[in-house]
């Protein structure tokens, strides 16, 4: 049997800093696309709850179109908020509205959604808020990534 005469182990160290390189960059990608995917699933449910609060007050919509126009005078915006609450199980501070995980942990939180027509009276409504993703990475806190959101919904006639 055949001895080594170094037993330092110096062959070991550029495979442990490449592995730890490819485990930062993993680390990076995976925190980058779970921020992504919040980003779009807090996208799909307001879209959700937005066509909805417009099915829910499409009578009053539709008379307004059998009118000949698609003017309607007022949207009820506190409405529109409660449901987006209860539809993603949102908690309300100081103004705006937190995600938290089963830990406590806060996942996201959102600035009060402003509800609007695209253009004054019209049948299209616009929810505007911004998305904001505390980022953790390594053990620190990166300031967070706030995304400006805009999402919209148009009742049209199935004649």
């Amino acid at each position: 049997m055949k001895s080594f005469k170094s037993t330092k182990a110096e062959g070991y160290i550029v495979p442990c800093v490449f592995v730890l390189i490819f485990a930062m960059i993993f680390a990076m990608i995976f925190t980058y696309s779970a921020s992504i995917s919040k980003v779009e699933i807090m996208r799909e449910n307001t879209k959700v709850v937005l066509d909805s609060f417009v099915t829910q007050n499409s009578t009053e919509i539709y008379n307004s179109i059998k009118q000949g126009n698609d003017y309607t005078e007022v949207i009820d915006a506190d409405e529109f908020r409660n449901e987006l609450i209860s539809f993603c199980t949102l908690e309300t501070e100081t103004g705006m509205l937190y995600s938290i995980d089963t830990d406590g942990q806060e996942l996201f939180h959102i600035t009060e959604p402003t509800l609007s027509f695209r253009e004054e009276n019209e049948l299209e409504l616009v929810v505007n808020y911004t998305l904001s993703i505390p980022i953790w990475f390594a053990g620190n806190e990166i300031p967070a990534v706030n995304i400006p959101l805009e999402v919209t919904s148009v009742l049209t006639e199935k004649f």
